[in-house]
């Protein structure tokens, strides 16, 4: 897919999740003691990315990661699509190479009881102001020796155009101590202020959920973010990242919480981008089967105002 780069050169898209009706208002004065200094907020705003430690407790880490694993080892979230594999085709009879959870919150309410939860919302108050929203949670198990690698991409990919929201971040928040070895993030220094790429499903097939950038990016900038458990890298939605494989004894866990600010009103006669366009996955039929009638119609009529 040939597509000339300044055609994307945009203000950044943000990827609002589909099955969000209502994104939810981040709560001011939060239980959290996190606070993000302004040299901090400069670095981020020049680099794209910002490490923060000490989130959380070890107790409330285990306490995690207890509900995190039952999450993914019982299958939560399959029948609705929430449940599926970011790099690969997914299937009920095969292993996921990349599991990936959308919005887990629903399946294990405690995640958002937590100190973790708390932190992140003091976070994204300090970083995009007190109109922030949460507009989206995912869980990602990236397992022992056999996971495979998260590709180049940008998380403005997986938005498209009029959308409403004009600035975006995800927190990266592992639930254990994460290197390079085990897959930590990795951040191409200053892409932020960069145009949004071209992108492509990984390997050209549209019938994988994720993205990756169609031309990979020059290395010299690639920064490598080893943490320690409840820690978090905050990036923002334009910068580029990816995850190299886990080849430690142990399974990988993140869990991602990304804010959003509004400030115009959405539009549903905006189009898609070609790349989310082309999608045909079986986590998107699984989705649209669980839906009553009228949701469904509702949801194949919204694709063909945005050219799908």
């Amino acid at each position: 897919m040939a597509v000339a780069e300044e055609t994307y050169n945009v203000s950044p898209p943000i990827r609002v999740p589909e099955l969000v009706s209502h994104p939810i208002p981040v709560a001011a004065g939060t239980r959290s003691g996190i606070r993000v200094t302004e040299a901090q907020q400069a670095a981020f705003r020049r680099d794209g990315f910002l490490v923060i430690e000490n989130l959380t407790t070890p107790d409330e880490i285990a306490s995690l990661c207890v509900a995190y694993d039952r999450l993914f080892s019982e299958r939560r979230g399959w029948e609705n699509g929430d449940l599926f594999d970011m790099v690969g085709r997914d299937s009920a009879d095969k292993a996921l190479s990349l599991p990936q959870l959308l919005w887990p919150s629903r399946y294990e309410p405690y995640l958002r009881q937590t100190q973790l939860f708390a932190s992140a919302n003091a976070i994204a108050e300090q970083l995009l102001g007190t109109n922030s929203e949460n507009t989206l949670e995912h869980a990602i198990m990236k397992p022992a020796l056999v996971g495979s690698a998260t590709p180049w991409h940008q998380d403005d990919a997986f938005s498209r155009r009029g959308s409403g929201f004009v600035e975006a971040i995800s927190i990266w928040m592992p639930l254990q101590d994460v290197s390079p070895g085990s897959g930590c993030m990795r951040y191409i220094q200053g892409s932020n202020l960069g145009p949004l790429y071209p992108h492509q499903s990984p390997g050209n097939d549209p019938r994988i959920h994720g993205l990756e950038v169609v031309t990979p990016p020059e290395l010299t900038h690639c920064v490598e973010v080893p943490l320690p458990a409840g820690a978090a890298v905050i990036h923002h939605s334009r910068t580029l990242h990816s995850a190299g494989i886990n080849t430690s004894a142990a399974p990988r866990r993140a869990y991602i919480l990304g804010y959003s600010v509004q400030t115009r009103r959405h539009s549903l006669f905006s189009r898609d981008y070609s790349w989310n366009l082309e999608k045909r996955t079986a986590r998107e039929q699984r989705s649209l089967q669980s839906l009553p009638p009228w949701k469904r119609t509702w949801r194949k009529v919204r694709r063909l105002l945005r050219g799908g």
